[in-house]
């Protein structure tokens, strides 16, 4: 199959697309311990119901070699799921261990219950949005009988992570946050120090192809000039819920072309059969029910930068906290150092770590520096 598609590939592949559980399956496939479990490994796909009607898809790898001592719950990002760390449970599950990939609330293939809310203002739509996913979280925790975990997750996941860890802090060992979204300020509204660099904007992710993320850069990218905000007419679909999904699915016929815009490049380094297969898993994600992305509109503002940022809520967080960046990363890396320092001023034992030759999906662009990372960052 050939990238970007035609008119003609993508009216056929829109008219015969697979059911997500099927696009799914097909990219867990790839792993020497699904569907069949290897002489260490064993893996089940489930939905777990938190409450009547709402149920979050959980894919768990458990490590038979010794007793299950500790549990590592894995967070996906905006628009995401749980089938883009397809390339790290293999690496990642070691003896002791037991893996919790989820499908956040809205996302993937956990319910997409009708996102509502009623707040006064904003900062209480950011609190309650929040509250939407961490209670889900919560309450998945509880109904799996879990006391204490380690959580790892990537961008709007990580900052969720947060919010997760500010609420329970008592259920939450350590965070490893994957280029986490919302750390800084906005740029436009403080000084630039503490602001994002240029590439720092939802755009980067749809701009940045594999091949960008995953070269080394012989100078340092914070040195660029800031760009310009965001042109109005996006501000105005952001803040009126028409996030990029919802574009996707108004394009008919022509949404899985839209998508490979996207997959094509993001994942151009990538063995064809794994490409074809996450390009089918992304096409299922992005045209999947809205529900958990108008939840992220109330939590983000246009350009990925947090409504309430997480460099102002560091004071109260009292958990230790690994801040991970791709070398290529069109997140803030300084912002990333800059919180880890304020963590460490407090006795918090926290760092930041940069994996070589990879972006923002560091975890797929380079799964053995990463998963090699993370494993020396989990607690015994």
């Amino acid at each position: 199959m050939n990238f970007p598609l035609t008119f003609k590939e993508s009216l056929s592949e829109w008219w015969n697309i697979k059911p997500l559980a099927d696009s799914e399956r097909q990219i867990l496939s790839f792993l020497p311990f699904f569907p069949n479990p290897d002489a260490t490994r064993t893996a089940e796909s489930r939905m777990v119901e938190i409450s009547t009607g709402v149920s979050l898809n959980e894919f768990m790898v458990t490590n038979t070699e010794t007793e299950v001592r500790n549990d590592l719950v894995i967070l996906h990002g905006y628009g995401a799921g749980l089938g883009f760390f397809y390339r790290n449970f293999d690496g990642l599950s070691v003896r002791g261990w037991r893996l919790h990939a989820l499908d956040l609330l809205g996302y993937g293939r956990s319910s997409r219950p009708k996102f509502q809310i009623k707040a006064k203002d904003k900062y209480e739509a950011v609190l309650k949005s929040e509250g939407w996913f961490v209670d889900a979280l919560e309450k998945w925790r509880i109904k799996s009988g879990i006391e204490k975990f380690t959580l790892m997750a990537h961008s709007l996941g990580g900052y969720l992570s947060v919010a997760y860890a500010l609420k329970y802090p008592d259920r939450i060992k350590k965070l490893i946050l994957v280029s986490p979204a919302g750390v800084p300020r906005d740029p436009w509204v403080v000084h630039e120090d503490l602001s994002h660099p240029p590439e720092s904007t939802v755009g980067a992710e749809i701009s940045q192809t594999q091949e960008e993320a995953t070269q080394a850069w012989p100078f340092p990218r914070a040195t660029k000039e800031l760009k310009r905000p965001m042109p109005k007419w996006l501000v105005y679909l952001w803040e009126n819920n028409v996030s990029p999904f919802t574009i996707v699915r108004m394009s008919g016929p022509m949404s899985a072309q839209l998508v490979t815009l996207w997959t094509n490049h993001r994942f151009q380094m990538l063995p064809g059969p794994e490409a074809k297969a996450l390009h089918d898993y992304c096409f299922g994600l992005f045209t999947s029910k809205g529900s958990g992305e108008y939840a992220a509109t109330r939590i983000l503002a246009p350009g990925a930068f947090a409504r309430i940022a997480l460099i102002d809520r560091l004071q109260y967080l009292n958990v230790p906290t690994v801040w991970m960046y791709g070398e290529n990363d069109w997140m803030d890396i300084k912002a990333g150092r800059n919180a880890a320092g304020i963590l460490r001023e407090r006795g918090i034992d926290s760092k930041c770590i940069v994996i070589s030759r990879a972006g923002h999906h560091l975890y797929l662009d380079n799964p053995e520096d990463f998963n090699k990372a993370v494993l020396q960052e989990l607690p015994v």
